[in-house]
């Protein structure tokens, strides 16, 4: 199964839009599942269900912090490229769906919820009336797509 295909069953299967992106490309990042699991736990629904911005894109962002990433605070020619790949792929999600921000994504969807609330169930109902499935799968062919960045010298 290809990374994009993981995400839409992990994601069919309960995980959060964040931890379904995660989890798909955590054999890439050498995570293990669980860990990266709990790294996306506090992500999903727009952030712990402030409906802000998608908690795919999200842990596309985070993925790319870890692939990509500096782990030199004085670094700047490396985290300046970081940072213009991230608003590159927050740009392709952008194109794409018209926005990153996950109550007005669900709105597109005609489905208005309130930031804050409970996470739902997840029932055939719920995953019937959800696009969440295209966003995990566009941010996962996204990451799976894109080329590493090499280290800097």
């Amino acid at each position: 199964m290809t990374p994009s295909e993981t995400a839409v069953q992990l994601f069919h299967a309960g995980a959060s839009c964040a931890q379904a992106v995660l989890g798909a490309c955590a054999p890439s990042l050498g995570l293990d599942q669980a860990t990266a699991m709990k790294l996306g736990s506090g992500m999903g629904a727009g952030l712990a269900g402030l409906r802000e911005t998608c908690g795919a894109v999200t842990a596309m962002v985070a993925i790319l912090g870890l692939r990509d990433g500096i782990d030199s605070p004085m670094d700047a020619k490396t985290k300046a490229a970081l940072y213009e790949r991230i608003r590159s792929a927050i740009a392709a999600f952008d194109a794409q769906f018209g926005t990153h921000n996950c109550k007005a994504l669900l709105q597109k969807a005609s489905i208005e919820k309130q930031a804050g609330v409970a996470p739902e169930a997840r029932t055939a109902a719920y995953y019937a009336q959800r696009p969440c499935a295209a966003f995990v799968r566009f941010c996962a062919e996204w990451i799976t797509q894109s080329v590493p960045q090499p280290p800097s010298p």
